[in-house]
């Protein structure tokens, strides 16, 4: 299936591994070219170079509102338009982190909300003025399946802020032809954790009995990238294998 992505400019942050860099890899095989933005120069790099030439990086926190009006900027500027933004940029989880409100940390919180609630609601600022110049295109958040979990207030809270965020924008940002939809991957086997026995058994706690890859995520979200899934904006859509017992009405 031809996506309609040949030509089209991505901006994936949280591009450098995981996720994101399987996203990257998905849009440049559809025919896009990228732009990863991350911290860390050198793992920046060698996912650019993994992905091929039509990868690009550029250095950015995305907690820091000038940076990232300026690592849009170059963005947009690398291939003369900007079409598509994924946000993937989250820091990891504490490990071990208390589950209860008397053990929450209260640093831990504010810099999960700021990086992935705020931060792509920089990105998202930053980069509409050049997704209507670029005549529409499409915003995809990932966010996870704690939004719909208990056992970690933290990460509840910073996935359904993402929830919240993407709900707005799609609705104010629809008339310009823009579509903003959600993906909550659950735990996901990503490259990091491939030869890892202990991730593989909890990756399949699921209705496959397989754990799902970083591949198969990138996978929905090149599709929500795609003109196909324009009337599928403000939609949370679950990449988890599905979740036994759970009925999402």
């Amino acid at each position: 299936m031809d996506l309609g992505l040949t030509g089209k400019v991505a901006l994936v942050t949280g591009g450098s591994g995981g996720i994101g860099r399987a996203v990257a890899q998905a849009l440049v095989a559809e025919g896009a070219r990228v732009v990863l933005l991350g911290r860390h120069r050198e793992t920046l790099h060698a996912a650019t170079q993994s992905i091929g030439p039509d990868a690009m990086s550029v250095v950015a926190d995305t907690t820091d509102s000038a940076q990232v009006e300026w690592a849009v900027a170059e963005a947009a500027a690398s291939w003369g338009r900007l079409d598509v933004v994924v946000n993937c940029a989250a820091p990891k989880a504490l490990p071990n982190a208390p589950t209860g409100v008397a053990g929450l940390d209260e640093a831990d919180f504010l810099r999960q909300v700021d990086t992935k609630a705020l931060g792509y609601a920089r990105v998202a600022r930053a980069a509409v003025p050049h997704l209507k110049e670029s005549g529409g295109g499409a915003i995809v958040n990932v966010s996870g399946m704690n939004a719909r979990l208990t056992g970690s207030i933290t990460g509840s809270v910073r996935n359904l802020a993402v929830v919240a965020i993407t709900k707005n924008l799609a609705d104010e940002l629809g008339a310009s032809g823009i579509s903003v939809t959600c993906v909550h991957p659950g735990l996901t086997l990503t490259d990091e954790l491939m030869d890892r026995p202990d991730s593989r058994e909890a990756a399949s706690n699921n209705s496959l009995g397989r754990p799902v890859t970083a591949r198969e995520v990138a996978g929905v979200v090149a599709f929500l990238c795609s003109p196909a899934a324009a009337a599928m904006t403000g939609a949370v859509i679950t990449v988890d294998g599905g979740r036994p017992g759970s009925i999402w009405a």
